[in-house]
Protein backbone atom coordinates (compact mmCIF):
# COMPACT_ATOMS: atom_id res chain seq x y z
CA UNK A 1 0.00 0.00 0.00
CA UNK A 2 2.89 2.44 0.78
CA UNK A 3 4.45 1.61 -2.92
CA UNK A 4 1.41 2.93 -4.59
CA UNK A 5 1.20 6.24 -2.42
CA UNK A 6 4.34 6.77 -2.73
CA UNK A 7 3.98 6.23 -6.86
CA UNK A 8 0.51 8.53 -6.67
CA UNK A 9 2.93 10.99 -4.77
CA UNK A 10 5.54 11.02 -7.70
CA UNK A 11 3.58 11.11 -10.41
CA UNK A 12 1.88 13.81 -8.61
CA UNK A 13 5.19 16.24 -8.65
CA UNK A 14 6.46 15.05 -11.92
CA UNK A 15 2.80 16.24 -13.49
CA UNK A 16 3.39 19.68 -11.32
CA UNK A 17 7.04 20.51 -12.40
CA UNK A 18 6.52 20.25 -15.87
CA UNK A 19 6.45 23.24 -17.39
CA UNK A 20 3.21 23.56 -19.54
CA UNK A 21 3.05 24.48 -22.97
CA UNK A 22 -0.15 25.89 -23.53
CA UNK A 23 0.91 28.25 -20.95
CA UNK A 24 3.37 29.97 -23.64
CA UNK A 25 1.75 29.55 -26.80
CA UNK A 26 -1.18 33.09 -26.71
CA UNK A 27 1.21 35.34 -24.91
CA UNK A 28 4.01 34.39 -28.19
CA UNK A 29 1.24 34.78 -30.39
CA UNK A 30 0.32 37.89 -28.56
CA UNK A 31 3.88 39.60 -28.73
CA UNK A 32 3.82 38.18 -32.59
CA UNK A 33 1.17 40.12 -33.27
CA UNK A 34 2.25 43.34 -31.47
CA UNK A 35 5.82 43.45 -32.90
CA UNK A 36 4.32 43.43 -36.34
CA UNK A 37 3.14 46.89 -35.80
CA UNK A 38 6.30 48.65 -34.47
CA UNK A 39 9.04 46.13 -36.77
CA UNK A 40 10.56 47.52 -39.97
CA UNK A 41 10.59 43.77 -42.13
CA UNK A 42 10.03 43.76 -45.44
CA UNK A 43 6.42 43.45 -46.49
CA UNK A 44 7.05 39.58 -47.48
CA UNK A 45 8.30 39.12 -44.19
CA UNK A 46 5.47 40.37 -42.18
CA UNK A 47 3.41 38.14 -44.75
CA UNK A 48 4.97 35.33 -43.97
CA UNK A 49 5.30 36.21 -40.44
CA UNK A 50 1.59 36.99 -39.95
CA UNK A 51 0.60 33.75 -41.78
CA UNK A 52 2.53 31.36 -38.65
CA UNK A 53 0.73 33.35 -36.44
CA UNK A 54 -2.25 33.15 -38.08
CA UNK A 55 -1.65 28.95 -38.00
CA UNK A 56 -0.38 29.12 -34.22
CA UNK A 57 -3.86 30.52 -33.51
CA UNK A 58 -5.51 27.78 -35.25
CA UNK A 59 -3.30 25.96 -33.63
CA UNK A 60 -3.57 26.53 -30.25
CA UNK A 61 -7.77 26.95 -30.58
CA UNK A 62 -7.54 23.11 -31.99
CA UNK A 63 -5.38 22.31 -28.50
CA UNK A 64 -2.27 21.80 -30.80
CA UNK A 65 -0.28 23.98 -28.30
CA UNK A 66 3.36 22.37 -29.59
CA UNK A 67 2.81 23.34 -32.76
CA UNK A 68 1.19 26.40 -31.53
CA UNK A 69 4.31 27.49 -29.71
CA UNK A 70 6.53 26.42 -32.76
CA UNK A 71 5.00 28.07 -35.27
CA UNK A 72 4.83 31.45 -33.02
CA UNK A 73 8.34 31.60 -32.25
CA UNK A 74 9.45 30.82 -36.42
CA UNK A 75 7.26 33.98 -36.80
CA UNK A 76 8.85 35.70 -33.99
CA UNK A 77 12.16 35.24 -35.38
CA UNK A 78 11.44 36.76 -38.76
CA UNK A 79 9.84 39.45 -37.26
CA UNK A 80 13.07 40.19 -34.68
CA UNK A 81 15.74 39.51 -37.43
CA UNK A 82 15.27 42.72 -39.27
Amino acid sequence: MKKIFYLAIAFVLVLLSAQPTWAKCAPLIKDGRELMGTTKASKADQDKAKGLLDEAQKNLDAGDHGNGVKNANAALDILKKK
